[in-house]
């Protein structure tokens, strides 16, 4: 099975900025302590919910195992770890069997997929925001 043209730069990207991210992750824990994030810059001047809000909760709630509150502040971001993880556990398996066999390719209906649920999720949140004052 030949492998597609965006999988050829995409997984090794994926893979680095997951390492990346995650050592990142280390130094924010272990050598800053842990300091508290800013506010949204967003929300806080224009106190609108942006298609991003509620991200940053949601993959601290991800990190405690706490997926059902990772979905409940941002669901973009469950879905996105979760497609993520299974393309690189997919290209990694398949490259180990000498790229043969069932894997995972790239395609823009992924991306337009999760554009998708991210716009949903901001225009829900607004939504309750304006039209009925509910906070989320």
């Amino acid at each position: 099975m030949e492998q597609g043209p965006w999988d050829r730069e995409l997984y090794p990207a994926l893979a680095v900025t997951l390492a990346a991210g995650f050592a990142a992750f280390l130094i924010w824990r272990f050598t800053l302590n842990a300091p508290a994030l800013p506010a949204c810059w967003f929300f806080t001047r224009w106190h609108v919910y942006c298609p991003a809000c509620g991200g940053t909760r949601a993959i601290i709630a991800l990190t405690h195992g706490k997926v059902a509150q990772a979905c409940y502040w941002n669901p973009a971001v469950p879905v996105g770890a979760v497609s993520v993880a299974a393309y690189l556990l997919s290209q990694t398996l398949w490259r180990l069997r000498g790229r043969r066999g069932w894997v995972l390719r790239y395609s823009n209906r992924w991306l337009w997929a999760f554009l998708l649920l991210m716009a949903v999720n901001c225009g829900a949140r607004n939504l309750l925001w304006f039209g009925f004052g509910i906070a989320l």
